[in-house]
């Protein structure tokens, strides 16, 4: 029963709320009085005086820099005695002064002059050390100075300036004669210093020598050195102070924005403060002259929604006048009114709870009592009869409610229980009637809607085989007419006895066959069969027994899945578009055909055709163009066999015949002759002739080797690409031996797996040099195979069989593995050597590569991964440059290095060049092993060197075989070098051996360096090497015609008559080269002439003159070369 619901408020709440609203107003009453009348004039009090006082702390500071130079100057009169200091020597002067600069880090320089124009100065530099400079103007004039230089170690350097400095004419001195009496400091107005340019002013005093004269001393700060001060200044928070001259330009510049770099915030001293970009110190400076510019008063401002405090006091400095400006935000030095006023309101709230408590406690001893009787009438309203909550009261009244209370729950809870046990028999008695009739109606509704749902046919017979329920597809699957479906009393017989007279069963004895299913039914076994009604449709019987006795049959139409089947077998088995065998049914008839041919001393022949030009008709005509094509094309194929052939389509355009019975290869060869003209054959399609052809690979069976099916097909697939190769529109028979010879090379990559696995590998290394210094710099690790039969193998010898295969990853990391352990074996010894290995293109880009790396350098703690370079090859570096470049940064990241090996025989650009992370070029051996005498291998090698130094680059040439090019190669700047001509590849036993001893030539450590412009002298050596080298392989029938014999068309001739020597001046050398160069090619002449009159022996007999006259024409270049060395 639903109860009426009150809208009132309970008597604690009603009284508790009026309490609260009391105690309330009369708190926030007091608290708002104290805040507005007390605390706030007394916040704005102490915030002004707490910033006054942060602002006198400025002219603190400012006092601390300017009052100790005139303390100083004032001491200074007792320490020169009257007496000038040496002009010839600085060290009296600096006797006195240099103790002041070094306890005066605000002084940065002593200036002193006398009116006759003597000068001292005496600076302290910034990186450390002392300079003097001494001026005579009546002895040296006001253009020559004497300078002392000492540096930071104690040496003094003495020069001669030729600066215009006269001391009459600076400000210090001029302020300082001007003032009356002679002990008064002066303090110039800032200015510009002559030795160091810097923005500063100068404190300056008079005093009279011994002899009469006027003696000027001055001690110099700079402006930065005042900005320092006014910087270090705390005024607050947030709040700056800068000094500003009487025409308020900035003299010490306040804490700088961070947006502004130092340098160019210093470039704003003496520049008007509003130019500083700070919008509170031009409001600060607005708010100053609007109330007439007062002195030492606290000012408020207004500065982008902020107040702002202000003090303006003046600063006097000798006759000048400066300006302290002090500002920063009020609430810098605002009192904390928020924790004052958490605190009173913590201490009122402690009080306002005290009170709420007692009010609460004296409310809930009336209200309680009242409370649990209103509870205990909701609940016997609501018909619950558990026992009533107690009332504890001391009023009688509430006990007297209390009591009735009771009563009243007994007297109710006896009715109801009554009430309740004659409702709950009815309930049950109805209950039970329903859920009979509702489980009667389901069963039979549930039946019906089974039947009726069926996807197929349904009947139900009795015991008596009496057709109690059927759906209308059973009725249409028998093809049952109304008349018998509508029989009140249906039998299973009546229904075969039906079929059997339509002739459903065939021609039979009706009663027979009637009386014989009939007979079958009543033993109600169950069973599953296929039918094929006369109509053709495939009906699948199901009966199952009732356990009551009767039969369920289900009659399922299973046509389509028929068909299915059939159809899934012919795909299974034939090509959908062209109806020919696919590979399946090739495969079983290749099978049959190579058991026929054993059998019958036979040869079976596969062909693999694949088709020419049939992508460029499917791109140009499109795929329903090309599937008629194949149609057609098959068409002509089938004709251009034999009856018991087998054409079979592998996919797209691949085709594979099997030419059966047939006694050779010879005999195939007219039918795969007429395959080719059947494809070849124009075509006419959408009136466009097309024209395609096709390459055949023919394989034989039987062969010498045991061959099956897959074997035939691969065998036939090889040859046919042997014919694509070859020209296509022809046929190619599989060549064993070449296949051999691939099973060959895979027989190798299990060997060098192999050779891995059994640790046959090793590294040797190659040493790098500074051939300048002597130093090594380095090895190159290379592998070697330590093969047990053949020995120890160069990698030349295996490494190209793995080269794309993933067999290269695995020997590539194990080199990186083996070389970090062998750097970590040497480090353990004392011997630091940096190792650098070769990677290639697949391994660096292998995904893993760079966990890979890591790991390998964890696991050896003692090797530094900056002594770590990988060596990649420059073609490589260029095949993926994005993949490769984030690969490198990677690593870089890890700390290894890289360089680009075999470098320019690639045709990377400047652009790879400066995205690749590399730190080192090595230069192709093939340059520098000819550079001697190719002066385009030369070129080169310039050109790389070149690129090297633009793109700061580290260059090492590597094929370094003979002290000649070694010297060259020093000549050109290349001092790093690897080569035969240094050491071979030997093991890590002989490496600390080799590094302790190994000393570089001696030539190297005098070569230097070419100037650019005697480079032509090196190509002039290599250009007449190769020009003898011509001539000799004419000599010796190795060349149609000789070299150049005029000696100003030769390379080097044609240097000479241009005037390449004529910057050398070297006039007497230049001489003796030029006569001969003439002699070379005069004797050159006479041997040729030899060998056109048939007399080739006597003028190779005449060859060694001619080398002795190369040599000393190669001499003289050398020592022209050296010369311009020197």
């Amino acid at each position: 029963m639903a109860l009426p619901r009150h809208h009132g408020q309970p008597l604690r709440q009603f009284m508790l709320r009026r309490v609260a609203v009391l105690v309330f107003a009369t708190t926030a009453l007091l608290l708002a009085s104290f805040v507005g009348f007390g605390l706030l004039p007394m916040a704005d009090q102490v915030a002004k005086d707490q910033f006054d006082h942060a602002a006198t702390g400025v002219r603190s500071e400012l006092d601390a820099v300017f009052v100790p130079p005139v303390r100083l100057l004032d001491m200074s009169r007792g320490w020169l005695a009257g007496a000038l200091p040496d002009l010839a020597s600085p060290q009296a002067f600096n006797q006195v002064f240099k103790p002041v600069l070094e306890s005066s880090p605000e002084i940065t320089s002593v200036v002193a002059g006398t009116s006759s124009g003597q000068s001292w100065l005496l600076l302290q530099k910034p990186g450390g050390g002392w300079r003097n400079r001494m001026t005579d103007v009546p002895h040296w004039g006001a253009k020559r100075h004497l300078l002392f230089d000492e540096a930071v170690d104690g040496s003094v350097k003495q020069s001669w300036s030729d600066q215009n400095y006269d001391p009459r004419q600076r400000p210090w001195f001029t302020g300082a004669m001007a003032q009356k009496a002679s002990a008064d400091v002066h303090w110039t107005a800032p200015y510009s210093f002559f030795t160091t340019g810097d923005p500063g002013i100068t404190a300056s005093t008079r005093m009279r020598l011994a002899d009469g004269r006027d003696f000027v001393l001055g001690f110099d700060l700079t402006l930065r050195e005042l900005s320092h001060a006014t910087q270090a200044v705390v005024v607050g928070l947030h709040g700056v102070a800068l000094v500003l001259t009487a025409d308020e330009r900035v003299l010490a510049l306040p804490t700088k924005p961070l947006a502004v770099s130092p340098d160019e915030w210093f470039k704003r001293v003496l520049q008007p403060a509003t130019t500083l970009g700070m919008p509170a110190v031009t409001a600060a400076l607005d708010a100053w002259h609007a109330v007439h510019r007062p002195q030492s008063e606290v000012l408020v401002f207004e500065s982008q929604g902020r107040s702002w405090l202000v003090s303006v006091q003046p600063y006097v400095l000798g006759v000048e006048k400066l300006w302290v400006l002090v500002l920063a935000p009020a609430d810098d030095f605002s009192i904390p009114l928020h924790s004052m006023a958490l605190a009173l309101a913590a201490a009122l709230g402690g009080v306002l709870l005290f009170v709420m408590w007692m009010t609460r406690v004296g409310m809930a001893r009336l209200s309680q009592p009242l409370e649990v009787l209103a509870d205990n009438s909701r609940r016997i309203a609501r018909l619950d009869w558990s026992p009533l909550l107690e009332v504890n009261s001391r009023v009688a009244e509430i006990q007297q409610l209390a009591a009735s209370q009771q009563t009243m729950q007994k007297t109710l809870g006896d009715n109801q229980q009554e009430l309740n046990s004659r409702a709950e028999e009815l309930s049950h008695q109805v209950s039970t009637l329903q859920a009979t009739e509702t489980r009667l109606q389901q069963k039979s509704d549930m039946l019906q809607t089974i039947i009726d749902n069926f996807p197929g046919g349904v009947s139900v017979v009795n015991a008596d085989l009496r057709l109690v329920a059927f759906n209308t597809e059973f009725k249409t699957l028998l093809d049952l007419p109304d008349e018998l479906c509508n029989r009140t009393v249906l039998m299973f017989e009546d229904v075969i006895r039906h079929n059997a007279q339509r002739g459903d069963y065939g021609p039979q004895d009706v009663d027979m066959l009637v009386a014989e299913r009939v007979k079958l039914a009543r033993e109600f076994k169950a069973h599953r069969m296929e039918r094929t009604l006369p109509n053709g449709t495939v009906v699948e019987v199901r009966g199952t027994p009732l356990p009551q006795g009767g039969m369920v049959t289900l009659y399922i139409d299973i046509t389509a899945s028929k068909q299915h089947e059939r159809e899934l077998d012919r795909m299974a088995h034939y090509d959908a578009l062209t109806g020919l065998p696919n590979r399946v049914l090739l495969v079983d008839r290749l099978h049959q055909g190579m058991a026929q041919v054993v059998r019958r001393g036979q040869h079976l022949v596969v062909a693999y055709l694949d088709l020419d030009g049939f992508k460029q008709v499917n791109d140009t005509l499109g795929h329903e163009a090309g599937d008629q094509l194949l149609v057609m094309l098959t068409a002509r194929m089938r004709q251009a066999l034999r009856e018991g052939d087998t054409l079979a389509r592998l996919g797209g355009d691949e085709f594979v015949a099997v030419l059966t019975d047939v006694l050779s290869l010879d005999e195939s060869v007219p039918m795969l002759k007429r395959l080719l003209a059947a494809v070849s054959a124009p075509v006419t399609l959408a009136g466009r002739e097309l024209q395609v052809s096709a390459s055949i690979g023919v394989t034989l069976f039987p062969q010498s080797v045991e061959v099956d099916a897959d074997q035939l097909l691969r065998q036939s697939d090889q040859a046919m690409y042997q014919a694509k190769q070859s020209g296509k529109n022809r046929y190619h028979v599989f060549d064993a031996e070449h296949d051999r010879s691939l099973r060959g090379q895979f027989e190798g990559l299990k060997r060098i797996k192999q050779a891995l696995e059994q640790d046959e590998f090793v590294l040797y290394y190659q040493p790098k040099v500074n051939m300048r210094t002597g130093q090594v710099v380095g090895a190159e690790a290379l592998i070697r195979w330590r093969h047990p039969q053949q020995g120890l193998l160069a990698p030349a010898l295996f490494l190209p069989l793995i080269e794309d295969d993933p067999l290269a990853v695995a020997v590539g990391q194990w080199v990186i593995r083996t070389a970090l352990a062998q750097m970590a074996a040497w480090n353990a010894t004392g011997l630091h050597l940096a190792l650098s290995v070769n990677v290639g293109a697949r391994q660096l880009q292998q995904n893993g590569f760079v966990a890979f790396l890591n790991d390998a350098l964890a696991a050896q703690p003692l090797v530094d991964a900056a002594d770590l370079q990988i060596e990649v090859l420059e073609t490589s570096a260029l095949q993926d440059m994005v993949r490769v470049t984030e690969v490198m940064a990677q690593c870089r990241g890890l700390g290894v290095h890289f360089a680009l090996d075999d470098f320019g025989t690639g045709y990377s650009s400047l652009t790879y060049l400066k995205r690749l992370p590399v730190s080192q070029l090595k230069i192709d051996q093939s340059f520098v092993r000819d550079m001697l005498d190719d002066s385009d291998d030369l070129s080169i090698l310039l050109g790389v060197l070149d690129l090297a130094a633009s793109f700061h680059r580290q260059a090492i040439a590597e094929g370094v075989e003979t002290v000649e090019h070694g010297h060259m190669l020093l000549q050109l700047g290349c001092e790093l070098a690897q080569g035969y001509g240094i050491a071979r590849p030997m093991s890590a036993a002989d490496i600390p051996t080799w590094a302790a001893t190994w000393q570089p030539d001696a030539s190297w450590a005098q070569a230097k360096p070419l100037p650019r412009l005697s480079l032509p002298l090196l190509f002039a050596q290599v250009e007449h090497r190769a020009w003898v080298l011509a001539l000799h392989a004419y000599l010796k029938d190795k060349r149609a015609q000789p070299p150049a014999m005029d000696k100003g068309k030769c390379q080097l001739g044609k240097w000479l008559d241009a005037g390449g020597l004529a910057q050398h001046g070297q006039p007497r050398m230049v001489t003796q080269l030029l006569q001969v160069h003439a002699q070379v090619h005069a004797l050159a002449q006479q041997l040729c002439q030899l060998k056109v009159q048939g007399d080739a022996a006597a003028a190779l007999l005449q060859w060694p003159a001619l080398l002795q006259l190369r040599q000393v024409l190669l001499t003289q270049l050398q020592d022209l070369c050296r010369a311009c060395e020197g």
